[in-house]
């Protein structure tokens, strides 16, 4: 009987932990024409391989067969990109990154690269594969104002 109620009170939990997750799927085909225009533009070649749009923040998550995890504010613009540890390819950061952002991280950290980016109301965070690896702030200028190593 204690195993059964035991399994029962874990379950329960089990239970309840999942119903917390607000996200919840999406068909890509339906998200904003601007995050269509992302995928194509950068992973042309790589299929979206899931899609949740999460009401809390409000944002939208696009998982990509390469690994890659894309995050996008609701109206479509890029909020994240996260490379899991690959780096992010040179015509993305191009394309998504202030110039003397890139400069600065080829100038100060010439042989690490950015498999990491972010783009919030303050600025841009990036995060390198060093080891340990070393987050980067700057402002919406392109201008470093932190460091921080993990």
């Amino acid at each position: 009987m204690k195993k059964i109620l035991y399994c029962l009170v874990v379950l329960t939990g089990l239970f309840a932990l999942s119903s917390c997750d607000d996200d919840k799927r999406v068909d890509y085909r339906y998200l904003p024409a601007a995050i269509h225009e992302f995928v194509d533009t950068y992973f042309a070649d790589v299929q979206v391989v899931k899609t949740e749009e999460d009401d809390d923040e409000p944002r939208y998550k696009v998982w990509l067969s390469n690994g890659f995890e894309l995050k996008f504010y609701k109206e479509g613009g890029w909020q994240e990109v996260d490379g899991n540890w690959q780096v992010l390819p040179s015509a993305l950061q191009i394309g998504i990154l202030p110039g003397n952002l890139l400069t600065y991280t080829a100038t100060e950290y010439p042989d690490a690269g950015i498999v990491e980016a972010a783009r919030y109301s303050w600025g841009y965070q990036v995060e390198l594969n060093t080891s340990p690896s070393i987050e980067l702030h700057f402002n919406n200028d392109g201008e470093i104002t932190m460091t921080d190593r993990h």
